[in-house]
């Protein structure tokens, strides 16, 4: 990852080829002690999980993609799950055929890399568990 500070609480930084988005993520913030996040990119991948709630199941539906993807949108928050780091993040993405789909991103990896925007929040955001739909969220 190659980051540039461009205020004191924001940054851009740019994913390398075949790097993983979420692990360079999290390693980034333990770094640079970020008590929360919100960040929004751009880019393109050519190996990603991307998944849907399923209201019915309380969990996700996945899908596993190995194909050379554009990134029209990546959005997404860093915040704290049961005191541990937590990324929430969805994308749109958009295949050969220029169509586009999009949805929560388990895993997603950089090719030939993925741009982000990043501004630390001064503040630690908690998620607690809610039992209608079996989720953390922000709380």
């Amino acid at each position: 990852m190659i980051k540039i500070k461009i205020s004191k609480n924001e940054y851009v930084l740019r994913i390398e080829p075949k790097e993983e988005l979420f692990n360079s993520l999290l390693n980034f913030a333990k770094k640079e002690k970020i008590k929360s996040a919100f960040f929004y990119g751009i880019g393109a991948t050519n190996r990603c999980i991307l998944g849907r709630y399923n209201e019915k199941t309380k969990d996700y539906d996945w899908k596993e993609i190995n194909e050379q993807m554009e990134i029209c949108v990546i959005v997404g928050n860093l915040t704290f799950k049961e005191g541990k780091y937590f990324l929430h993040s969805h994308a749109v993405l958009s295949d050969k055929n220029f169509k586009a789909f999009g949805g929560h991103l388990k895993e997603i990896y950089a090719f030939p890399t993925i741009e982000l925007f990043l501004t630390k929040i001064n503040k630690r955001i908690e998620r607690k568990y809610n039992e209608l739909t079996n989720l953390f969220l922000i709380n």
